[in-house]
C-alpha cells in the first residue's frame, strides 16, 4: 500500500472495514462474536468518514486516524493479504 498517495473515500472505508476485520480473526475471534465486532467497525468507521463533512474542523484528526489505521494493517500484513483478494 502506498500511504504516500492515501486517499479517504468510500473505497478506502471498505478496505480499512474489511482489513480490521481479518485482523480481528487473527486473534481467534470467530461466529457471532466476529459478526458483532464487524458491525461495530463498520458503524464506527462510516460515523467517522461522515463526521469529516458535518465538523470539518475535525476532518484532519478523522483523516489521521484511517491514515493510521492504514499503516498499521499495511505493517500487520492485512492490507496486502485484502489486495491480493479484491
Amino acid at each position: 500500500m502506498d500511504l504516500g498517495q492515501f486517499v479517504l473515500n468510500p473505497a478506502t472505508l471498505v478496505v480499512l472495514i474489511f482489513g480490521l476485520v481479518e485482523y480481528v480473526k487473527g486473534f481467534g475471534v470467530q461466529g457471532n462474536g466476529l459478526r458483532a465486532i464487524s458491525m461495530a467497525l463498520g458503524v464506527a468507521l462510516a460515523v467517522a468518514y461522515r463526521l469529516r463533512e458535518a465538523e470539518p474542523e475535525w476532518a484532519g484528526w478523522i483523516e489521521i486516524a484511517f491514515f493510521g489505521l492504514a499503516a498499521g494493517l499495511a505493517a500487520s500484513g492485512v492490507y496486502d493479504f485484502l489486495k491480493s483478494r479484491l
